[in-house]
């Protein structure tokens, strides 16, 4: 797609990852995972979110699981994750135990879509259910100042904004965080 694709003009469908996905992820990735100052590409963190998709465990040993949103041809054109939630996000939210929530992770839609396709709020909502399916009873996120341009959506489609988490990603650098009850 040299032209940004209406999404309308495609079906989205939802699905768990699957292995032959995860390479097809690294354009996505590679739009979206870059340093806010200089805007290159962190070639690492890119690396560890695809380790992350085979299965590999965070610095908490937490292990993430990600739903595809794919046209109708099977092509991946975004992703998030959920995890029990991390240490800060626990304290964050006051949280006593983890078997309650779930903690939104790596969100990214091809920039070949337009914004405000809905893909996103697909995707959302299939991670929504599945922590409902889960037995869970919230969905927690924050986002950094790198994805700042996704804070709108973010205030879109959850119930609460709920402040930020104070150095989240370095000094100066809060997270903004948001929860959706499910």
């Amino acid at each position: 797609m040299n032209d940004k694709e209406n999404i309308s003009q495609i079906q989205i469908e939802i699905s768990p990852l699957k292995e032959s996905d995860i390479d097809q992820f690294d354009s996505i990735l590679i739009s979206h995972v870059r340093d806010s100052s200089t805007d290159e590409v962190i070639m690492d963190e890119v690396s560890e979110i695809k380790q992350y998709m085979r299965g590999a465990t965070d610095e908490y040993g937490l292990r993430r699981t990600y739903l595809v949103a794919r046209d109708q041809n099977g092509k991946v054109v975004g992703c998030m994750a959920y995890a029990t939630p991390d240490p800060d996000m626990i304290n964050h939210f006051n949280i006593e135990g983890r078997d309650n929530s779930i903690e939104l992770l790596n969100v990214f839609v091809s920039t070949d879509i337009f914004r405000g396709g809905g893909i996103g709020r697909k995707l959302i909502n299939a991670i929504c259910a599945a922590g409902k399916s889960e037995g869970k009873k919230q969905l927690l996120i924050h986002s950094g100042p790198r994805y700042q341009k996704s804070w709108g959506f973010n205030d879109k489609v959850t119930d609460q904004e709920c402040g930020f988490i104070e150095n989240k990603y370095g000094t100066g650098r809060h997270a903004k965080t948001w929860k959706i009850s499910l």
